[in-house]
């Protein structure tokens, strides 16, 4: 019997339930979660190589650290006969309560999260992409049980005073927790294959998959003792040395595959002063499944060579949080805490100059490859707008890379502010917008009828940051920016006379009594009978949808009522008025002509009250076509 047998007969041993999140993770691996099996051994080396760069500054930032032993690099041992696959790093290594929190329960493992953004993928029918997350969401460790009947971790941590553990599990819902007999610091995985997967403890079929994934990993990867790998740190070589297939495993790498299988995108430079870094940024060809929410993940920080934050937030603003890749600098003191680091003036500076080099490459994708930036725009271009409303110092330098779908665009094709300026027509004075919950929903909006009319054309902003990107920019190219739902409308067209409907004024005044701000007659209308529109400076009727999802109590504005003088139920109000006005029919016309204006907006203020004056109406009509029909 060996001795790690006999202690696992000792009292010392604890067995510990999964928690039901991680279990069910490990049933999505052991159920095949991944067609592609190999990149089981991508996720594990990730793992190491990780320990590997937390253990460079550990060392760094605790005297009391246990030192490492030899070179740092990756082992790895394929031994057939026993059908194992071995991993060892010389890492940070874990201690036993670490060893149980990351490898057992939700709080380090992701899988809660990783469980939702798996299940709303898969309700989208986009199976490919649910296979992509289990590395994204820190579960990578699991597909271990994709291939393995048992796995078997020894660890011991670089901490002072850290004694060894083995953890043990057939990923059958419990796992055991041993004292272990490792005297350096480190962890070893041992992988016992299922029977149709020993190929996987085959030498050459490791290192087939080390060049695959793994060959750009920054430390030494052995197999059976012979270099499996060429560690180099692709961003300190010149940018023309690094070929197409190097960046495509690197971020594979940096993004464990839920990015896509490569960058729309590479930002490679280095920059000398005022601060010396160099930086390999990418953006993905696949949204980030944390791009809208608070944690997020952003760019590795590296002080000369050694990895100092995982996710440097400091690097990037959050209009840029769907950049993946590394920030190495040699200015920076590796003797320096991380929240010293995080008000450090370099970073700042780095910052700064990440925005610049990012602003320019997009500026010149869409110019030199409007299809790509299109297919950029569609992914970030919700995130990118943020940067309009909230840095001043970029501002200009992001409106010009927005793009906006249009009254005179198709659905899915988008013009620029550029593109919208140099196509209004001579007599167009402003720049005329229009937002909303949908390009469906606005393109129907009454609002746009005497712009449909004149022949000008008016952006969508579909978006609800575009209500703070509005706020945020009064003109462009010395042109007003102006909403075809706020104050008055005036496109040069003479106005009707109205002198024979303005009792139709009075009547919808006192039928709707404060109900609204004011009633009168509207330049914008052609068509349609009534509209809501805003008081200028006033936020809108989408901007107070937007606020009411936030908060329900958040306060409504009074809007002004505009009729369309031209229409016939105007002026049938308007004669009926002259003979009865304030009657019931005649305050239910105004009524309706107001829920008219309202369900423009997809709003019924009273659906029940609503459907009764439909009814009313209705009966009004039919009794009228089967009198005159008599």
């Amino acid at each position: 019997m060996t001795n790690e047998a006999e202690r696992a007969e000792t009292t010392d041993v604890a067995e510990f339930p999964f928690q039901a999140e991680v279990q069910k993770v490990l049933t999505l691996v052991i159920d095949s979660l991944y067609a592609n099996k190999e990149v089981f051994l991508r996720e594990l080396v990730s793992n190491a190589s990780d320990a590997l760069d937390k253990a460079r500054f550990f060392q760094m930032s605790h005297e009391d650290a246990t030192k490492q032993e030899g070179e740092p690099a990756i082992e790895i041992t394929a031994n057939e006969d026993e059908h194992t696959l071995t991993i060892s790093d010389n890492g940070v290594g874990m201690t036993r309560e670490e060893v149980i929190e990351n490898l057992g329960t939700i709080a380090r493992s992701g899988s809660a999260a990783f469980l939702d953004q798996y299940a709303e993928l898969l309700k989208q029918k986009q199976k490919d992409d649910a296979l992509r997350l289990i590395g994204q969401f820190g579960v990578g460790f699991y597909s271990a049980f994709m291939v393995a009947s048992r796995v078997d971790v020894h660890t011991l941590s670089m901490k002072a005073g850290a004694q060894p553990v083995i953890w043990r599990s057939t990923g059958s819902g419990t796992f055991t927790v041993v004292p272990g007999d490792r005297t350096v610091p480190g962890t070893t995985i041992t992988l016992h294959m299922k029977e149709e997967h020993r190929d996987y403890a085959r030498s050459w079929r490791i290192k087939d998959i080390i060049n695959r994934y793994s060959d750009f990993v920054g430390f030494r990867i052995n197999v059976d003792g012979e270099r499996a790998n060429q560690p180099v740190a692709l961003w300190a070589l010149p940018k023309s040395k690094v070929t197409d297939e190097q960046h495509e495993h690197f971020f594979k790498h940096l993004t464990h595959g839920a990015g896509g299988d490569k960058p729309l995108l590479t930002i490679h430079f280095a920059v000398d002063a005022p601060v010396q870094f160099q930086a390999l940024v990418y953006v993905p060809e696949k949204a980030p499944f944390d791009l809208f929410q608070k944690e997020r993940t952003s760019l590795r920080l590296y002080a000369k060579r050694v990895l100092i934050i995982e996710n440097c937030e400091k690097l990037t603003p959050v209009w840029l949080r769907f950049l993946r890749g590394v920030v190495d600098s040699e200015d920076l003191s590796l003797n320096v805490s991380r929240e010293m680091l995080q008000e450090s003036r370099a970073l700042s500076q780095i910052q700064s100059m990440i925005e610049k080099q990012v602003l320019k490459a997009l500026k010149e994708l869409s110019e030199s490859e409007p299809e790509r930036y299109t297919t950029f725009w569609r992914l970030f271009g919700k995130v990118l707008k943020e940067g309009v409303s909230v840095d001043w110092k970029n501002k200009d330098a992001i409106l010009e890379l927005c793009r906006f779908e249009s009254l005179s665009t198709k659905e899915g094709e988008t013009t620029s502010l550029a593109a919208y300026v140099k196509a209004m027509p001579e007599d167009q004075k402003d720049i005329y917008y229009l937002t909303g919950m949908g390009r469906r929903a606005v393109e129907a909006s009454p609002h746009l009828e005497a712009f449909r009319k004149k022949g000008y054309d008016v952006l969508f902003l579909t978006d609800p940051i575009d209500e703070w990107v509005v706020q945020s920019i009064t003109e462009y190219e010395k042109r007003r920016l102006k909403s075809v739902t706020h104050g008055d409308i005036d496109l040069g067209e003479s106005q009707a006379d109205t002198s024979d409907v303005t009792a139709a004024l009075a009547a919808i005044k006192q039928a709707l009594g404060d109900r609204v701000k004011d009633v009168r007659f509207s330049k914008r209308l052609t068509d349609s009978a009534s509209c809501l529109v805003a008081e200028e400076g006033d936020p809108g009727a989408n901007m107070e949808r937007i606020m009411k999802m936030v908060d329900e109590r958040a306060q409504e504005r009074k809007r002004i009522l505009e009729v369309n003088p031209g229409h016939p139920v105007v002026k049938n109000i308007a004669a009926l008025a002259l003979k009865e006005m304030g009657s019931d029919r005649v305050n239910g016309y105004c009524e309706t002509l107001y829920d008219q204006a309202l369900l423009a907006e997809g709003v019924v203020e009273d659906p029940a009250r609503l459907v009764r004056r439909l009814q009313e109406l209705l009966t009004e009509a039919t009794k009228s076509a089967a009198s005159a029909g008599g």
